[in-house]
């Protein structure tokens, strides 16, 4: 278990510098202060005398919910959660958008995109990890589209915040009551220009249980220059990215404290805890890329997100921490409220596509529609089978198989792969023979665990000019005087645009006034679905 005598310890080093150090550079981040859990746990003492009391009692009745949770299967239905996000950008006074604390919508977004990849262990990217105890948590993050009182929004809050360059724990509550959305409906998370030697800090759901100020202070902070990833920027974009810190693990390690993981040293030496059964304990932190050590015993998990490695390193969740963060969803009901359906639906997050790109499908029993890649998309195709209420086949495996159609020279009943999360890469690449296949995906351990889906590679759909700047020219290979439903995404897979036109040969999608930057356009009709990937550039 961890220890108060060494956090204790850790705050009496470092408590100077709560008010009014500045943080330093990239390089100097390598000291215990890189995440502020356990300054912040100091801090909170400070102010409360009964703070180790109230946390020892809430610790211990959530062991005990997590054993309930562990040991009764119905509480642990696989379904993937989806988590509305507000991020309030609490930019020094006079910054234009764009420019230092007051980052671009396009950095937000990268940092979505990075939470979506790193939580969902996503195929291809860098949150993809082939650890034997490395985990699909099946915890989605989206950009609100509806405010507190359902009016439009971007999901992002801009506030002139004179304090952002020295923004410490002791400005906290002011600094939230300038911008805090609900935090039973939203995942609130602040940006700010400095703190005091720290990239980050939240709040676990154990320390809110019975925190009487929850309402003005559940959320994530975060600096300026560790929130997004330069993955991410397309060019002629410019992000203000620290260099070791700036792929976006400080927001995925901060959420990972907000759904209550611990570090995985357990704030100790060998004889501390993370409460995990399947991360290796280990001694105090980790920083840098090196060789992995042994410690106490163990070879030490410097991939993890909860250590302190650099960013390029990390690239896993474990079971035993899904495990730990839906059942903190599940048994805090100010948690569990986030992703109830009635929430997604009032905060705009149904109008979010589960992937952040195109080229991830997600297909739910029923789906007959034909789908169909058009040239410019020539990677892999990751498909994801779902069941009708949103839950994979996780820890079961799925056989996958390609059966002929008419007229497609392809061998009949081709296996093509055995996935254990209900996950698959389809090699449709340009030069594919155009046509449709079937593929049937059937799983051994359910009954009626079998769904056929139609797909098509190549289709003679065409958009053009691409990249453009303007708008853009969607060719179709359809009947005319069809209707059609276009949809538009950006990279956070949240829809920006959606209108119905009857179909003509061609028409020209008018994109002005939205921002450069990558989009995907699925256009639907009765029996096909096209996918278009899109680039917008300055005029």
């Amino acid at each position: 278990m961890r220890t108060s005598l060494l956090r204790a310890f850790s705050f009496v080093l470092t408590f100077f510098s709560l008010t009014g150090v500045q943080a330093q550079s990239s390089k100097d981040y390598h000291h215990s202060d890189k995440c502020g859990h356990v300054l912040l746990e100091a801090w909170q003492e400070s102010q409360d005398p009964t703070y180790r009391q109230r946390k020892a009692l809430a610790q211990q009745l959530f062991e005990n919910q997590l054993q309930e949770f562990e040991n009764q299967p119905q509480f642990r239905i696989q379904s993937i959660l989806k988590i509305p996000v507000v991020v309030h950008v609490m930019h020094a006074p006079g910054e234009p958008i764009g420019t230092q604390s007051n980052i671009s919508e396009a950095q937000i977004i990268s940092q979505l995109v990075v939470l979506n990849e790193d939580f969902r262990k996503m195929l291809g990217s860098r949150g993809f990890n082939s650890n034997p105890v490395g985990a699909d948590a099946e915890i989605e993050f989206c950009l609100a589209t509806r405010d507190p009182v359902g009016n439009p929004s971007t999901g992002i809050n801009r506030v002139s915040y004179a304090s952002s360059n020295n923004h410490n724990f002791s400005l906290d509550l002011s600094m939230k009551a300038m911008s805090i959305w609900p935090t039973n409906r939203y995942l609130n998370i602040w940006i700010v220009k400095n703190m005091s030697g720290i990239l980050g800090y939240a709040y676990l759901p154990e320390d809110m249980a019975t925190d009487p100020q929850r309402a003005q202070i559940d959320g994530v902070v975060v600096g300026c220059q560790f929130f997004g990833s330069r993955d991410k920027q397309l060019p002629g974009q410019t992000f203000n990215v620290d260099n070791t810190f700036g792929l976006g693990r400080t927001t995925t390690h901060e959420v990972g404290h907000f759904l209550n993981l611990l570090h995985t040293w357990g704030d100790g030496g060998c004889a501390s805890d993370d409460d995990v059964f399947d991360t290796p304990n280990c001694s105090g932190q980790y920083f840098g890329c090196g060789t992995p050590p042994v410690q106490c015993g163990n070879v030490r998990m410097i991939a993890n997100y909860m250590d302190y490695s650099d960013d390029v390193c990390m690239n896993v969740f474990t079971n035993g921490q899904k495990t730990r963060m839906r059942a903190a969803l599940t048994v805090y009901t100010f948690r569990a409220s986030l992703y109830n359906p009635n929430n997604i639906l009032l905060t705009g997050c149904s109008d979010s596509v589960v992937s952040p790109f195109a080229d991830t499908l997600f297909l739910v029993n029923g789906n007959n529609q034909l789908v169909r890649i058009n040239q410019n998309l020539t990677t892999n195709l990751q498909i994801r089978v779902v069941n009708q209420l949103g839950g994979g086949f996780s820890g079961h495996p799925v056989r996958f198989q390609l059966i002929e159609q008419p007229g497609n020279a392809l061998q009949l009943d081709t296996v093509l792969a055995t996935a254990s999360n209900g996950t698959i890469s389809l090699p449709f690449r340009t030069g594919f023979l155009p046509g449709s296949y079937k593929i049937r995906a059937t799983s051994t351990v359910r009954r009626g665990g079998q769904i056929d889906f139609n797909i098509a590679a190549i289709s003679a759909s065409a958009v053009y000019p691409n990249p453009f700047e303007d708008e853009v020219i969607i060719k179709l290979d359809l009947p005319e005087e069809e209707r059609l439903e276009i949809q538009v995404f950006d990279l956070s897979g949240r829809r920006v645009l959606a209108k119905t036109i009857i179909a003509q040969a061609s028409f020209a999608l008018d994109m002005r006034g939205f921002p450069e930057g990558t989009y995907t356009v699925r256009v639907v009709s009765t029996q096909f679905i096209d996918i278009f990937r899109i680039v917008k550039i300055k005029p």
